[in-house]
């Protein structure tokens, strides 16, 4: 049993870094998504003009 616990801990520990390291990953795709979007569109519009 005194053997057991630490590779629960281990387990548990690699398990809570590779869930981290998704999520991070997933986050990081979205926010770079916008960017990279926005560089492919040929018709960039820029703002809107003011009314007279």
């Amino acid at each position: 049993m005194a053997r057991l616990i630490p590779l629960v801990l281990i387990a548990l520990a690699l398990w809570f870094w590779f869930r981290a390291r998704k999520k991070t990953a997933a986050y990081m795709d979205s926010y770079e998504a916008p960017e990279a979007h926005a560089r492919d569109r040929h018709d960039h519009r820029g703002p809107p003009a003011p009314a007279p």
